[in-house]
């Protein structure tokens, strides 16, 4: 508890103090992180296949909610403002469902830590950085201020939601994988959720755990928006 205070309040802080920025050094920030994100990932992908013998665990496949931000992204940064209206939604997603993401990994740290101790801090530094970059493009204004405008991220949601479902039952027969956690041949894992879906069902139990990630994306999204009038 006391990592994830100090660190999130160190992301918050930082995010705060780049806002004052030139839009120039902004725009550096994020190419940076940009490349900062799929860098690790591969690196991380990279010790992980020499860690397991050379054989890769697709347990580790890099499709989870938190790894979105690292496709989305480059691809922000590389779209020209003449795309402002889907730049607008990837920043409401890496806002939405990165700080969703980036926040309630730390309700159960035990998916963090890794035989590797460097991954295990690349795991901690990864869901800060979700923090920061959330939270930085709330403080620059590049999310939008509507709530009406929660609804293209909320679809993107639910079509990573369709691809995450389609690569866990494609190559379930690989090894263990659980996209999203809403593989059709795993019980529910995710804290509170498991217990849930024991009352529930399975099924159930994914749809409702599928349902409070939206909802709670929706009210970081109107959180979000008491920031837009301030840029001081």
């Amino acid at each position: 508890m006391y990592i994830f205070l100090i660190g999130s309040i160190l992301a918050i802080t930082l995010a705060w103090k780049s806002h004052h920025f030139s839009d120039n050094i902004q725009q550096q920030l994020l190419v940076f992180l940009a490349v900062l994100f799929p860098l690790s990932e591969l690196v991380k992908q990279i010790l992980l296949f020499i860690n397991n013998d050379c054989t890769y665990d697709w347990w580790y496949f890099p499709f989870q909610l938190c790894s979105i931000p690292m496709y989305l992204l480059p691809l922000y940064c590389l779209l020209s403002e003449k795309f402002l209206g889907l730049r607008k939604v990837l920043a409401n997603f890496m806002v939405d469902f990165g700080l969703l993401g980036g926040i309630f990994a730390f309700a159960d740290t035990s998916g963090m830590h890794y035989d590797l101790p460097v991954l295990t801090l690349h795991s901690y530094l990864w869901h800060f950085l979700l923090i920061y970059l959330g939270f930085f493009l709330i403080f620059t204004q590049r999310n939008s201020s509507l709530p009406k405008d929660f609804l293209l991220p909320g679809t993107l949601f639910l079509l990573l939601v369709g691809i995450a479902t389609l690569l866990n039952m494609a190559l379930h027969t690989k090894g263990l994988i659980n996209m999203f956690y809403v593989s059709p041949y795993y019980h529910m894992q995710q804290i509170v959720f498991a217990d849930i879906a024991l009352v529930t069902g399975q099924t159930a139990g994914r749809l409702i755990y599928l349902a409070s990630e939206l909802l709670g994306a929706f009210l970081i999204h109107l959180g979000s928006i008491m920031f837009h009038p301030l840029k001081s």
